[in-house]
């Protein structure tokens, strides 16, 4: 990153006023200021899987960038391992995507796979895949602020596995959370990733040192014209990526739809002619029957045996 040359010139963060262009919703952002942050990571982690920052004995980014030599094909999700026996995968998920569930499940059921063939099954770690958003990804869901997702029987909710699960962070449902979610900080830190302007990030930060270090971070990288390009580079990479891959899927989506349209008019009407088929058999075996009976009208049933015949 390139050093400011002169810094009587800039702004400080203390000082910064108006909107902030890259905020901590910029994925590149986030995951820079996150690995850099030790006591704000910790205090993020804490507020999202509501532990004392006591119970961090140990916490590991292991998929660090390095702003530069990122390419456009940096993976932004944060990588955790949280005292050597849990891992936590952090997603910030910026744009619409409908297909957001099965793309979380096979991220989650990529990191739950965390041991050799020869290592005991005793020896996998607890996986847990936290999205924060501002998108509704997840259809017909009800509003909810936060929300843990986990194996459960249907029938009787029995929990299948506290190891493997899925938590969303939604961050326009504040007005949802709960007095838990109040009390592990995670609307302060929807807040938080939310402010767009200097202001509101600041009165957010007073007297939150770790918080206050997130700030000048975010600023360093706001007034760096190196880093700026990077951030401005990875954001149009990712909107122009998110544009094609929704286009895609909405494309083949579409064709889909209709094929599966036509399919399903074609069933219905071989539904209908079996239907009639059906009935036109009891007929005809309720006529053939009626032939054995004792003073049956044999010339009023083949005639209308030879009705049927005729259809």
């Amino acid at each position: 990153m390139s050093e400011t040359k002169d810094n009587s010139q800039k702004p400080t963060y203390e000082t910064a006023t108006g909107a902030i262009e890259f905020t901590l919703m910029s994925d590149m952002m986030f995951h820079y200021v996150m690995q850099r942050s030790t006591n704000a990571l910790t205090g993020l982690v804490c507020a999202l899987k509501g532990i004392s920052p006591s119970d961090v004995k140990e916490l590991i980014v292991t998929n660090p960038i390095d702003l530069n030599s990122s390419g456009k094909e940096t993976i932004m999700d944060i990588k955790l391992t949280l005292n050597d026996n849990e891992i936590l995968n952090i997603e910030l998920q910026v744009y619409p995507d409908k297909y957001w569930v099965p793309r979380s499940i096979i991220y989650l059921c990529r990191a739950f796979d965390n041991i050799g063939k020869s290592e005991d099954y005793s020896t996998v770690k607890s996986t847990t895949l936290f999205c924060i958003t501002d998108q509704e990804l997840i259809k017909n869901a009800e509003a909810e602020f936060y929300a843990k997702y986990r194996l459960i029987n249907i029938k009787n909710h029995h929990l299948y596995t506290d190891k493997f699960g899925i938590n969303v962070l939604q961050l326009n449902h504040t007005d949802e959370a709960t007095n838990e979610d109040i009390q592990n900080n995670l609307v302060y830190w929807a807040e938080l990733f939310k402010a767009t302007t200097w202001e509101e990030f600041k009165a957010l930060a007073k007297n939150h040192p770790d918080i206050e270090e997130v700030g000048t971070l975010i600023f360093e990288l706001n007034y760096d014209n190196q880093t700026k390009e990077i951030l401005e580079g990875q954001r149009r990479y990712r909107e122009q990526m998110n544009s094609q891959y929704t286009a895609g899927y909405t494309d083949a989506e579409e064709k889909y739809e209709s094929e599966l349209a036509k399919k399903d008019a074609e069933n219905s009407e071989l539904q209908n002619e079996n239907s009639e088929l059906r009935n036109e058999k009891a007929a005809f075996l309720k006529l053939i029957n009626q032939l054995d009976e004792p003073d049956a009208d044999n010339d009023a049933i083949l005639s209308k045996l030879r009705e049927l015949k005729e259809k």
